[in-house]
């Protein structure tokens, strides 16, 4: 004999079984809703970090460019509090500002390591200074982007992490 629940045992009530299954198939439901917000988050997190990274790499070259070209005023300085950066063209004139806010209170990116807060170039590109730049989530501290400055070559590389 089945157990029914409801008012009336006629025509209006449902199994046990039946509001079980509901529940459970409610609940593989909306966990897959929250398992595929997590890693739309994740994705957008990394394709966000990815972007900024290869931005300042862009800025790191162009700077280096004009240094082979014979100009060495260019130089490319990290903001103090580490959530930007400035791409100068001589000193005292700023030519672009790099903020990771991207029109927000608080940014999402930051840099979590940095060898030096100004990048300049020789005349020959070699780097005024060379390292790993690590840029890091905020939200997701899994998601790091190394970007790497050789020392004798300027050559720059961006890699993942994770």
């Amino acid at each position: 004999m089945a157990v029914r629940l409801g008012i009336c045992r006629d025509k209006n009530g449902y199994l046990l079984t039946e509001w079980l299954t509901g529940i459970l198939l409610c609940g593989i439901l909306f966990s897959g809703f929250y398992l595929g917000g997590l890693v739309s988050q994740r994705i957008i997190a990394v394709v966000e970090s990815e972007c900024a990274a290869w931005e300042f790499a862009r800025d790191i070259l162009h700077i280096r460019e004009r240094a082979l070209a014979g100009s060495d005023l260019g130089y490319v300085e990290l903001r103090a509090d580490r959530k930007g950066y400035w791409v100068c063209r001589r000193p005292n004139l700023v030519e672009k500002k790099r903020d990771f806010a991207l029109g927000r209170s608080d940014p999402h990116l930051w840099f979590s390591s940095i060898p030096s807060y100004v990048i300049k170039f020789s005349v020959n590109g070699a780097p005024s200074s060379s390292g790993k730049y690590i840029l890091q989530h905020k939200r997701i501290s899994a998601v790091k982007i190394q970007i790497d400055i050789q020392p004798v070559t300027g050559r720059i590389r961006v890699a993942r992490m994770y």
